[in-house]
């Protein structure tokens, strides 16, 4: 098990891990898009059949579609990361501290159990009251909305996510038949940056505690 002081420079190793992925990756989709338009089944068969299987209807896909598909699944991957380092948290102070109780041991779930305990249990300041905090509970409702439908918001239900939404110009709701969540990859850069700027202060805080 990490030390509780360990714990913060693995995540934000993790972090600067994911944001080159998200990079490289944003990159991989412009070159394909780019690839598939030039592709020309008279001068390069080969191409078109290996790599498309002659579809010649996959633009809109590789230029909106398919990119929001995998910035969707950073967004799920980015909150999930973040709840099991405040779990990690948890568990490596109550094992330093012999603390009363373990993490599993108290009510609720999540990243507002984990920031209960900190709290409650081992008597940690959690930065809650800045825009950090904020923004990376904003991603973790709307990763709850790609999770558990599929990215699409019902304007009755889920008014607090569309004013999520509403907020945030690196977020948009599309309407088609459904009205479904649309998200630019500056919004996963500004969840890294909070989650970084939470992991250093609340390090800090570990250390003084």
């Amino acid at each position: 098990m990490k030390k509780s002081d360990q714990v913060s420079p693995y995540f934000l190793y993790d972090l600067d891990k994911i944001r080159v992925f998200i990079e490289l990756s944003d990159r991989h989709w412009k070159e394909e898009s780019i690839k598939y338009n030039e592709s020309d089944l008279e001068t390069d068969e080969e191409t078109c059949w290996d790599r498309y299987k002659y579809r010649n209807d996959l633009t809109a896909h590789f230029e909106s579609i398919f990119p929001q598909y995998q910035k969707q699944s950073y967004l799920v991957m980015l909150v999930s990361l973040f709840e099991d380092y405040m779990n990690q948290i948890c568990h490596s102070l109550h094992f330093e501290k012999e603390l009363c109780c373990k993490l599993h041991d108290y009510k609720g779930s999540g990243i507002d159990r984990a920031k209960k305990y900190l709290r409650k249990v081992a008597l940690i300041n959690v930065p809650t009251g800045n825009k950090f905090w904020k923004l990376i509970i904003d991603a973790r409702d709307i990763r709850n909305i790609v999770a558990h439908n599929a990215g699409h918001l019902d304007e009755e239900i889920h008014k607090n996510h569309l004013q999520i939404v509403a907020s945030n110009e690196h977020l948009d709701a599309e309407k088609f038949a459904r009205v479904h969540i649309d998200i630019k990859q500056d919004f996963l850069f500004d969840i890294i940056d909070a989650m970084e700027n939470f992991a250093k202060e609340i390090n800090v805080n570990i250390k003084n505690a």
